[in-house]
């Protein structure tokens, strides 16, 4: 099977020596993650310590479930241990700068796939424990590793039905792929389930939560100046990741919730891409709305602040009375509520959560959150929430001791990486 992907890869190799001079052009902002993804420029740390231990994040959302992994680990082995930590996309390094970047020894891009660039990259750091934190399964990477009997480690997987059905009908080449890590550490059950009925021996994947659980220390974000974004006298209602199609159900019945309960309300739109941050103020300014970015909001509290930044939307789930997980109203998968449930606020999503289904119905189960299943039911429910501070506190306090019970995550993956590093 490698030695076909390889031919693939060899006589792709000239389009995309064609087509990336193209591309760059286009997208001049990737000239550079390209060149370092190819080595160009690798920066390595001079001193070799005992141990060299190499952490890979996709993006945002994994470099984030790493953050504290990474921060806790630092604490104990600093002195004897460097850690290598790679990003694949522009947005994930930005963001890894500021959250791992004062935790380890190094922020490096991933490597392309391409078996002499991978060579490169192995033979320059030379790590004794490679961690991938959830996705990006890239073939020669992972042959590479196992080759030179270096321990793999998956944390934080997890198969969603819609990949599940990918991987069962190219199951002879995911299969293979993911036999190759040491362990697989998933989520949740279910995942584990899913990772055995594509072949995987019982003994290799394991139930060790989500790292998210872990992040239960309360981070501090400009306290001072959210105070004045946010004041205390308003309820606040935080939608976080959301996509095009259901910002306008939330604008809609914050808008309704605001005309009919009376109360002083303010909205925290949180986009998954900030790229939309123009198009969802044109938005929010055709509902008569008042708006302002968070990035330069201060004392002049509008009606709505629109996220503009990466990786601060799980601070500002502190200042939250109600949320809403986006990508949920359409379908997207949704995404992960944990950020929510970890400062005791309680939580709505729409039918669409798949990619976190044994997360939601747990929520759902334990009276920490409530489905709507389209833009009316969304309307009634937070119109509900926001007239009832008795049932917003049950659930708030649902949300947290539900996220509390899983505080031994972190140190339960620190123990896994003392056991192969």
């Amino acid at each position: 099977m490698m030695v076909i992907y390889n031919i693939i890869a060899l006589l792709l190799t000239p389009l995309f020596a064609l087509v990336l001079p193209i591309y760059l052009l286009v997208h001049p902002e990737k000239r550079k993650v390209i060149s370092k993804r190819l080595g160009f420029g690798l920066e390595l740390p001079v001193r070799r310590k005992k141990t060299t231990l190499w952490i890979h994040a996709l993006s945002v959302g994994e470099v984030t479930s790493a953050h504290h992994l990474v921060q806790q680990f630092h604490r104990h082995h600093r002195e004897s241990t460097a850690v290598i930590f790679s990003t694949t996309t522009l947005s994930g390094q930005q963001l890894a700068k500021r959250l791992i970047g004062p935790y380890c020894d190094a922020l490096i891009y991933y490597p392309l796939d391409f078996l002499p660039v991978i060579k490169y990259f192995h033979r320059k750091i030379q790590p004794d424990l490679f961690i991938l934190i959830e996705t990006d399964f890239w073939p020669n990477m992972l042959n590479c590793l196992a080759g030179s009997k270096v321990p793999v480690l998956l944390f934080n997987g997890r198969i969603s039905e819609r990949s599940m059905r990918q991987y069962r009908r190219f199951s002879f080449f995911f299969a293979p792929l993911f036999d190759k890590f040491t362990m697989l550490c998933m989520q949740t059950g279910t995942d584990v389930k899913n990772m055995v009925r594509l072949g995987i021996a019982e003994s290799k994947a394991i139930t060790m939560g989500n790292l998210k659980f872990g992040s239960c220390k309360k981070a501090e974000l400009e306290s001072s100046r959210l105070d004045r974004i946010f004041p205390s006298q308003s309820i606040i209602v935080c939608a976080g990741s959301t996509h095009e199609g259901e910002e306008e159900s939330i604008l809609d019945a914050f808008l309704s919730a605001k005309k009919t309960t009376g109360e002083s309300l303010h909205l925290i739109l949180a986009p998954r891409k900030i790229s939309r941050c123009d198009d969802l103020t044109e938005l929010v300014k055709n509902q008569r709305l008042s708006v302002s970015l968070f990035s330069t909001a201060d004392a002049d509290c509008t009606d709505v602040t629109i996220v503009d930044t990466l990786g601060d939307l799980a601070t500002l789930y502190r200042y939250a009375d109600v949320s809403y997980i986006g990508g949920s109203l359409v379908d997207e998968g949704g995404h992960n509520p944990l950020e929510a449930t970890r400062y005791g606020c309680p939580v709505l999503f729409g039918p669409h959560m798949d990619d976190f289904s044994e997360i939601s119905r747990d929520l759902q189960q334990c009276g920490a959150a409530l489905v709507v299943e389209d833009s009316t039911s969304l309307r009634d429910t937070l119109e509900r929430l926001i007239t009832d501070a008795n049932v917003r506190k049950e659930m708030g306090e649902r949300a947290l001791h539900y996220s509390t019970s899983y505080n031994h995550v972190i140190a339960d993956h620190l123990q896994l990486i003392h056991r192969y590093l």
